[in-house]
């Protein structure tokens, strides 16, 4: 980075001694440009032409991260508005400025409002596009796990790894996640927090599906707990048609069911999580169904 052309660096001395009023607005300039809080305080019984001169200098002896800051200053300098209303003489500040701001478009040096927001754009934009592709790659090693899980001959394991696996589909989803915990009564596979209701998880990855008796154990933990909470049970076999037929009946039923194929359809990516869960919350609120298939919603 060139250093700034002497002529540019009169015109700011100016600038700093004419257009602002207060030291502490210089002092603040100073800061926001990325002067240390030392460096903006080092020189605070000087006047605002001095203080300016003498943390330039400082800026010199700091190499190249002293010109970048530099170069910031003489930006910041140049784009303001105009001078404050509190100068002993406005029109000398406003023409301070003027002529700042021509000697650094002169040097090419002004960055001006409009240009610092099309980069802040540019540097958002990329940092959603890699915050993106960062997200399908962990999505993908998700589901790339979890058809490793239908080839685990140990059912136990398998068990214990498809809690690891849904942890960490909740984080990825950036869900306030609870992991397994034990009561003196309970014992819960973990929970979750959406939209000010909190889910109790029952996970489990057995050959026959979910059973009446399943089900019920599961509500019934639920029901011991204040009114914003729900349960969400997800059994890879999915739940006996009778079961379910139950609570597709009950009057009041906190439920919502998800099956294999389910996440399956999560961790391909065809469906958001949390935009899943939502469905099916709405699903069983209006059709009164807690087992629509998300290829359904």
């Amino acid at each position: 980075m060139e250093p700034i052309p002497l002529s540019v660096f009169e015109a700011a001395v100016q600038v700093a001694g004419s257009a602002l009023h207060y030291k502490s607005s210089l002092k603040q300039l100073l800061r926001n440009c990325g002067v240390s809080e030392n460096g903006a305080e080092r020189y605070s019984d000087l006047t605002k032409y001095q203080i300016f001169r003498n943390t330039w200098g400082d800026l010199d002896r700091d190499g190249v991260s002293g010109r970048k800051v530099q170069h910031r200053l003489v930006t910041a300098l140049a784009n303001l508005d105009k001078p404050d209303p509190n100068v002993p003489d406005v029109a000398a500040g406003r023409r301070s400025i003027a002529e700042l701001r021509r000697l650094a478009q002169q040097a090419q040096l002004l960055v001006t409002p409009a240009d610092l927001a099309r980069a802040e754009r540019r540097k958002a934009a990329a940092a959603e596009a890699a915050d993106s592709t960062s997200k399908r790659e962990q999505l993908a090693a998700l589901n790339d796990a979890f058809q490793i899980l239908h080839r685990q001959a140990d059912k136990q394991r398998r068990g214990y790894d498809l809690e690891k696996l849904l942890s960490a589909l909740f984080r990825w989803a950036e869900l306030d996640y609870h992991g397994s915990y034990k009561t003196e009564t309970d014992q819960i596979d973990g929970a979750i927090t959406l939209d000010s209701f909190t889910y109790l998880i029952e996970a489990r990855w057995r050959d026959e599906v979910a059973m009446a008796t399943d089900l019920a154990a599961f509500a019934d933990k639920v029901e011991r707990r204040i009114d914003a909470t729900r349960g969400l049970f997800i059994s890879m076999a999915g739940f006996r048609p009778a079961a379910v037929d139950r609570y597709r009946q009950a009057k009041e039923n906190r439920l919502v069911l998800f099956d294999g194929a389910d996440l399956a359809w999560v961790l391909e990516g065809r469906f958001d999580f949390t935009d899943a869960l939502r469905a099916k919350v709405r699903a069983a609120s209006i059709q009164g169904d807690p087992y629509i298939s998300v290829n359904r919603l």
